[in-house]
């Protein structure tokens, strides 16, 4: 159904819903209807949707400002391994200037934006080598690449992370990658090609790929594009003052994630959108893990189909989450969107991307009446609450008017994502609150 189509249907829709948004009783929407004469009839209805975990495996990382890296294992998603790919190039600083700087050490400063740990991180291991390719800009990097890198590490760093105090971690890196780097800052001194070459960025630099060591219990979130991520090559004057040329990781990147669920509850799941409700009364968001909740539209699309003749004047979805403990360094997915589940079984993420919202996930309400289905509603978590919740009035509407007109449904199963697709979050859903709440108009017989 197209959008004019839509705007036709469903009109009187579109009028009443300013009436009805602030109102949670039927007999306060703003119809004074207490006359046994008058035809219409407003009530509510709560519908509680049945909901599952599913497992999705294709996972698009290389589109954020963030990368990801750790190992991280629980009792319920399992263990996930994550190997950080990271493409860098110049930035800037100070030259050697022949012979009056001498190179002093080389480090990989990275700012930390977010961690995932049961507690305190102590002993994670960093090992660092060069990678025997090029990344680029242009092509889709998924999780499940993995490159292969040089035999000999350029870092091998055990550190320890407290979250609360902690948010950059410094690498030292060997003296025969600083001395690569440095070498090329003495040839630009010259000038010339050599210079150009540098400062412009056309010098070939192999990506870092940053592996966790067997032992490591956390994983983070990198932010590449701070400007304490750097690789600084440090220099020293004859009088002991120290300069600083950077590189950045502001070019191509992505995470590659091994997953092992054997160590979890969902270790039942064996294919991609395969259900699993192992779990009694809750289900699992985890998108490192691969683990999403898939919700069933039923109770409601049942409901239109007994119904005639109906107006949905305003319609509520939300969420129950169980919090996690709050000792732990774990973080509720903080924003969830919901795509269309089509008919073959599975969610259309580069239909989303493409601009075409409207036949593969909930908009936001004002983009139901807009020529450009471009904004996908994004639903925050509330921590006082403890739940995600949004108005879907026009969606429910599009829901019911689409089989009245087609006698199919625009979609009858949603799946609960991320504007993120590596957010480090875990969220745990309560199956009975899962629910869609509409207050509605029908003619009486």
């Amino acid at each position: 159904m197209d959008k004019l189509t839509y705007g036709i249907t469903s009109g009187l829709a579109i009028a009443l819903v300013p009436f009805f948004f602030a109102c949670d009783d039927p007999s306060r929407l703003g119809l004074e209807l207490e006359s046994e004469d008058n035809p219409i009839v407003t009530q509510k209805m709560e519908f509680v949707l049945p909901a599952s975990t599913i497992y999705i495996d294709s996972l698009r990382t290389d589109q954020f400002t963030h990368s990801i890296f750790g190992q991280f294992e629980d009792s319920i998603a399992g263990k996930a391994t994550v190997v950080s790919y990271n493409q860098y190039n110049i930035f800037g600083g100070v030259l050697p200037g022949g012979d009056s700087l001498e190179y002093s050490s080389t480090v990989l400063s990275l700012k930390v934006a977010g961690q995932r740990a049961q507690r305190g991180l102590a002993g994670e291991q960093v090992i660092i080598h060069e990678v025997n390719d090029t990344l680029y800009n242009q092509p889709v990097y998924l999780a499940d690449r993995k490159l292969d890198h040089k035999p000999n590490a350029i870092a091998d760093y055990t550190f320890d992370f407290n979250p609360l105090t902690d948010s950059i971690i410094q690498i030292p890196l060997s003296d025969a990658f600083g001395q690569f780097l440095y070498k090329r800052l003495e040839k630009a001194t010259l000038g010339g090609v050599n210079q150009d070459s540098l400062l412009l960025g056309m010098y070939h630099y192999p990506p870092l790929a940053l592996i966790p060591g067997a032992g490591n219990k956390g994983l983070f979130a990198f932010d590449l594009r701070d400007d304490t991520t750097r690789i600084y090559v440090n220099m020293k004057s004859a009088s002991g003052k120290i300069y600083q040329f950077s590189f950045d990781f502001s070019d191509a990147h992505y995470s590659q994630i091994d997953r092992d669920r054997s160590s979890g509850k969902f270790s039942d799941i064996v294919a991609e959108y395969e259900e699993s409700n192992v779990i009694t009364g809750r289900t699992h968001l985890d998108m490192v893990s691969g683990l999403y909740t898939k919700l069933d539209l039923s109770p409601y699309t049942d409901f239109v189909k007994s119904h005639e003749n109906f107006i949905i004047n305003r319609a509520t979805i939300s969420m129950e989450v169980v919090p996690h403990d709050e000792f732990s360094y774990i973080e509720t997915v903080p924003f969830i969107r919901n795509y269309f589940i089509k008919s073959n079984g599975k969610i259309n993420g580069s239909g989303v991307s493409r601009g075409d919202g409207f036949n593969n996930a909930i908009l936001t309400e004002a983009d139901y009446t807009s020529s450009n289905s471009t904004n996908i509603l994004t639903m925050a978590y509330n921590k006082d609450d403890s739940q995600y919740a949004a108005n879907v009035t026009l969606f429910t509407q599009i829901l019911a008017d689409d089989y009245v007109l087609s006698d199919k449904f625009l979609t009858e199963h949603l799946v609960i994502t991320s504007p993120e697709t590596i957010s480090l979050g875990q969220t745990s859903f309560n199956k009975s609150g899962m629910k869609l709440t509409i207050f509605y108009t029908t003619l009486k017989d």
